[in-house]
């Protein structure tokens, strides 16, 4: 289904006020556009982190998403680099996949990096830059998408599940970004 012109210019709007670098600008794979399905109705935004693989190159997320899961598309609608840069994942008109089994109405945002403090290996730097970003952004989104009324990291949509995505450094912040947004843990 093809996006309305009132969903085309929200896109364009929230890409020209964070100078997002859209997907057709670092792109390699060609999203299987036919496959994916329309969301608009937004209630919700999911923070996510690479992981311990943490990766912060957008064509590597790209690459493990599309040719290495077999997705149509990468599966959050925008990634954040550790400096601060956003870049356009999935088009924000298309249900991201990222939230097992319950991606409508959410928003994905990937901090790009390993954001869980474990033992066994190295962790990123949660920086300041990535925290302005996405609070930027979801003042942004708040402002286009006025029943959002709930911001929270992956595992706290999928309680039980034994996720730690966003990860505790993320985690940490939450709340606080919450407040300052005004809205609701899920």
């Amino acid at each position: 289904m093809s996006p309305t012109s009132k969903e085309m210019q929200t896109r364009n709007a929230i890409n020209k006020k964070h100078s997002v670098v859209e997907r057709s600008q670092w792109g390699l794979k060609i999203p299987k556009v036919s496959q994916l399905v329309s969301d608009w109705d937004f209630d919700s935004i999911v923070l996510h982190h690479s992981g311990n693989s943490g990766e912060k190159d957008p064509r590597a997320i790209e690459a493990k998403h599309i040719q290495d899961r077999g997705w149509d598309d990468v599966g959050y609608h925008y990634l954040i680099h550790p400096n601060g840069t956003i870049y356009e994942g999935r088009k924000i008109y298309h249900k991201g996949s990222h939230v097992s089994g319950a991606n409508t109405g959410k928003i994905g945002i990937l901090l790009m990096g390993d954001f869980n403090e474990q033992w066994w290996d190295f962790d990123d730097t949660l920086s300041n830059s990535h925290i302005s970003a996405a609070n930027r952004l979801t003042k942004t989104l708040r402002g286009h998408f006025t029943k959002v009324r709930k911001l929270g990291g992956h595992k706290e949509y999928l309680p039980g599940m034994g996720y730690t995505c966003p990860g505790n450094l993320i985690m940490d912040k939450l709340n606080r970004m919450r407040n300052k947004h005004g809205l609701n843990k899920p």
